[in-house]
């Protein structure tokens, strides 16, 4: 019997249903120009349906929620649905991807040209849901070609629409339906061209760590699978100094495959449901590999998590990881960085977030049809040939953005879709010789009505600029400190008040500024000298004035400028570059070269914040580290670096979402779901570096992005969704 007419009374028979036929549970996956396959739904239902017009039909892919996982009321969930209308030009196609069908189709939106979506049917689906999910797609097409109902047509004239597919691709690591080894995951082919890194000469005299045997893969970006590149494999850990450690892996005959120095940029992640080991490799040409050990049981990975643990500690303490338990802060430390590497688990938040943030995905403001605006480049109005690049940006409370070039500023407002819109260029910024200033750092002040910069050729001096009439009013005299090197608010939202003061950082003094005084502006009884040793790097307030302050050490948090730290908290050994911290005070956001770590300052034994209590040297906060898949960063090419990372602000607003960006990618977590143990992210590529970026004043869907010759407005929800 025609298979078409069989299933044509069970999909087609009921008019009144919008439905015409569901596979009930999937993953569904975008796949960019350069064929880097990133999931955006980790659950999702896909669904054909009646549109209302004739003969037209759309293919729908929903996203799932979890038991307790919902959108919160007022907001969008544009992004929780992908929908495209269903024809011939879309180029419908299936195939297996590990013994599970998979549908893929070219997307037809403005925003979607170029993209390629998958949807991968869950392991529980039958050849018969699939099946007649395929037929029903080409009888969908069928209609809208001919216009004109698909039942009396013949079997042949349906099967013209089918496109076969060349081959079956496997999935990639690290998907979170049914795990697989490299191994299970082979495809019907394997590349022979997966570039290899150059080898570098191991250290002649060393002491071993550990010895265990492994399979080494190494990943391949055209398929964005791991191959296996030898098997059978000895992995070592040795030293070779005090707090010098390299990892060797080499053959049974002692051939060399990899020797690698121990470093933070390796990026590593333990997978012990996988019984595996990913890192990073960047070669002297600052090519990045990703390469993965499979392990043959657990108790040897665990015992390779552990020395791997102790050896980084030792690296980054540049001391012995077994350090005596007498000393608080090299206790504590350690065991800050044995939990980065996976063996603790941060999970001291409230009963209260458990029920109110189970489980809340990403979603955007704007659906697929935003307008130009949404994303659009508007530097053209911004003189961008004088040979200057932007370098900085603030966003005001009062519906404006700052972007500094040179020694201009551009002021931009919001259009069509929340896209910005320029509006001014304040040129020629000059103090009272009239001397030129290009100014590395901004700061508004005074409800939005002026501006404070800092000029990197007088760290002795800051200058204020009325925004109104666009010209430098006042200078600020600043000595008596080694040097001014930032600039912070009196609180997280005081430049939305007509306060007067603010803070002032050195590398070795915190002080409070004020306006007002004649002479020097330095608040003496309110300034805080320190040994040179500490070199403070960044500093970030609440909402109600507590200071977190970074130094090359440790984080420090202060409840008054003047006094001592109520605590110093130990990092896992890299600088921290910039620092945020929530309006509640709970949350201290440290950004890292290579990854970010975030403290939650909530004792849980007196309900006080550490800005305002001591911990006990046990009880200090161990970070939760957000950080890149190795994966990504080898098919990024290139190092992370990553900018200060943000939380989203606003005066009545809850913190949702943290914003950052490495090279030419801007980069989101959800800050509820990474609480709840979630590390999965959202990124965006542009066309060139991004220099900063920060949420829009009051929405944590919209961020502003600088780029070296151009200033954009992206919503989270045109964001690609990563997953582990």
């Amino acid at each position: 019997m025609n298979i078409f007419k069989t299933l044509n009374g069970m999909v087609w028979g009921n008019n009144a249903s919008q439905d015409l036929v569901a596979i009930p549970s999937g993953d569904f996956y975008v796949i960019g120009l350069n064929m880097q396959r990133t999931c955006r739904y980790i659950d999702a239902r896909a669904t054909i349906k009646r549109t209302s017009m004739p003969f037209q039909y759309r293919l729908c892919v929903e996203r799932i929620y979890e038991e307790g996982e919902d959108t919160l009321e007022g907001e969008d969930d544009d992004d929780d649905e992908h929908s495209v209308l269903i024809d011939k030009a879309i180029q419908f196609k299936v195939r297996m991807v590990s013994g599970s069908t998979a549908f893929t189709w070219k997307g037809m939106s403005k925003d979607s040209q170029g993209l390629t979506f998958e949807f991968v049917c869950a392991e529980e689906t039958t050849a018969f849901t699939a099946n007649n999910f395929e037929i029903t797609v080409y009888q969908c097409m069928y209609e809208r070609q001919y216009n004109h109902s698909h039942v009396d047509a013949e079997e042949d004239a349906i099967a013209e629409f089918q496109i076969k597919s060349l081959f079956n691709t496997p999935v990639p690591k690290g998907t979170r339906r049914s795990p697989r080894s490299p191994r299970q995951e082979e495809a019907s082919f394997v590349p022979h061209n997966i570039p290899t890194p150059s080898l570098r000469p191991p250290p002649t005299v060393y002491h071993g760590v550990i010895d265990v045997p492994a399979d080494l893969c190494l990943w391949d970006d055209s398929t964005a699978l791991f191959y296996d590149h030898a098997l059978n494999v000895r992995c070592q850990l040795v030293r070779e100094r005090r707090d010098t450690y390299w990892l060797l892996i080499m053959d049974g005959k002692s051939n060399q495959h990899l020797a690698q120095k121990l470093e933070p940029r390796m990026s590593p992640v333990f997978s012990p449901e996988n019984l595996t080991f990913i890192w990073n490799y960047s070669d002297d040409k600052q090519n990045v590999y990703s390469w993965l050990l499979r392990f043959k049981d657990d108790n040897v990975l665990r015992r390779f998590q552990t020395s791997y643990a102790n050896c980084m500690s030792d690296v980054l303490n540049n001391q012995p990881a077994s350090v005596s338990a007498n000393s608080s802060t090299s206790s504590s430390a350690i065991r800050s960085q044995r939990s980065s590497y996976g063996f603790e688990q941060s999970d001291d938040h409230d009963e209260e977030d458990d029920e109110e943030d189970e489980v809340e995905g990403d979603r955007g403001e704007n659906s697929e049809d935003d307008g130009d605006d949404s994303d659009g480049s508007i530097i053209s109005s911004f003189d961008q040939n004088d040979g200057t690049k932007n370098s900085e940006l603030a966003v005001g409370y009062k519906d404006r953005s700052f972007v500094v070039r040179g020694s201009k500023v551009g002021v931009f407002g919001y259009g069509k879709s929340d896209g910005l819109k320029f509006h001014t260029t304040i040129k020629n910024l000059k103090n009272k010789a009239g001397n030129e200033i290009k100014p590395s750092q901004v700061v508004l002040h005074e409800e939005d009505t002026s501006m404070v910069m800092l000029d990197p050729r007088n760290k002795h001096q800051a200058y204020k600029m009325d925004l109104e009439y666009g010209k430098i009013v006042e200078e600020w005299n600043l000595h008596g400190t080694s040097g001014v090197c930032r600039l912070i608010g009196d609180g997280k939202y005081a430049h939305t008040t007509q306060s007067k003061t603010m803070l002032g950082l050195a590398e070795d003094a915190i002080f409070r500024i004020d306006s007002r005084l004649p002479g020097g502006m330095i608040v003496e009884n309110e300034k805080k000298q320190y040994s040179k040793g500490n070199k403070f790097l960044c500093g970030a307030t609440s909402s109600n004035g507590s200071l977190a302050m970074a130094s090359s050490k440790d984080i420090m948090l202060f409840n008054k400028i003047g006094g001592i730290a109520t605590v110093s908290i130990p990092t896992l050994g890299s600088p921290v570059i910039g620092i945020d911290v929530a309006g509640s005070g709970r949350w201290v956001l440290a950004t890292c070269k290579e990854y970010i770590m975030l403290f939650d300052v909530l004792n849980s034994k007196n309900n006080a914040l550490g800005f305002d209590r001591r911990f006990l040297a046990d009880d200090k906060p161990v970070p939760i580290k957000l950080q890149l898949l190795p994966g990504h960063v080898a098919a990024m090419r290139a190092p992370v670096s990553f900018t200060p990372a943000r939380f989203n602000t606003g005066a009545n607003e809850e913190e949702m979402q943290i914003v950052t960006s490495t090279g030419p990618y801007v980069i989101t977590w959800n800050f509820r779901r990474v609480k709840l143990g979630h590390r999965e992210y959202s990124m965006r590529e542009y066309q060139q570096k991004v220099v900063a970026d920060n949420f829009r004043y009051g929405q944590s869907r919209s961020i502003i992005v600088t780029l070296p010759d151009d200033v954009a407005a992206v919503s989270t929800g045109k964001m690609v969704q990563v997953s582990k």
